[in-house]
């Protein structure tokens, strides 16, 4: 488990730091992580790189990796808005995250807001987790934020899909949405969240080389259990 205190956020006087007063709890949990593992920080599906510009406000450099250029663009956009050191942090890198090799490794290698539960099948979970591996300098710490499924809605390998639940926040609304080309019989294609139960996640990880060190169902350090809604997950080499 983490030390005493290390999920708390406060300085030794037990004042929050002001610049994270406000913020959202996996912001938060990031930062400290970053605080204690290292940076530079490398976030496996950025979305619109609301977690790699978090950790740049905070100092931490960040490299962002999607697939999705629409969701890169508007990541992009706030780059404008940001003064010009916190922008020299963060950049963001345009690729299917199951082949990406960077020449670069990092202290700290992250998966937010679902990011996993985009991997269709156990094989793209294991491409998901070979670039994890490739990224991570020895001794390197990989988190994971994924929904946790009621185990009845668990989909397996031979069963059909059931209706995936949704994220409560709108992150993924342009993930889970492709657009198809002019002239195309359907506008939007509904894309589907895979939902891996806790001993699927476990198990690959090992098969992987990593090994599950904590494993959190909120982000304020709360043990997991089955009934919780997420598993936040905690690995290394």
């Amino acid at each position: 488990m983490l030390r005493p205190g290390a999920m708390s956020g406060n300085d030794i006087r037990g004042r929050t730091p002001l610049s994270l007063v406000g913020q959202d709890p996996d912001l938060l949990f990031y930062a400290r992580q970053a605080g204690e593992r290292g940076s530079p920080v490398l976030v496996l599906g950025a979305a619109n790189g609301r977690v790699p510009w978090s950790l740049a406000v905070q100092g931490f450099p960040a490299v962002g990796v999607d697939a999705s250029t629409v969701m890169l663009r508007s990541a992009e956009e706030r780059r404008a808005r940001e003064p010009k050191e916190v922008g020299d942090r963060v950049r963001f890198i345009s690729s299917d995250v199951r082949v990406l090799r960077l020449e670069e490794r990092f202290p700290l290698v992250l998966a937010p807001q679902h990011a996993m539960g985009l991997m269709a099948t156990p094989e793209d979970l294991e491409a998901f987790l070979a670039t994890v591996r490739h990224h991570l300098v020895p001794g390197g710490t990989f988190i994971y934020d994924v929904l946790n499924p009621p185990r009845e809605a668990i989909i397996r390998d031979d069963e059909e899909p059931r209706a995936p639940l949704e994220p409560r926040r709108p992150l993924f609304a342009l993930h889970l949405r492709e657009r198809k080309p002019p002239g195309g019989t359907a506008p939007i294609r509904r894309l589907k969240l895979r939902h891996f139960s806790p001993e699927e996640l476990e198990e690959a990880l090992a098969v992987s080389g990593l090994t599950l060190r904590e494993r959190y169902g909120r982000f304020d350090g709360k043990p997991f259990d089955l009934a919780d809604s997420r598993q936040i997950g905690i690995a290394g080499l």
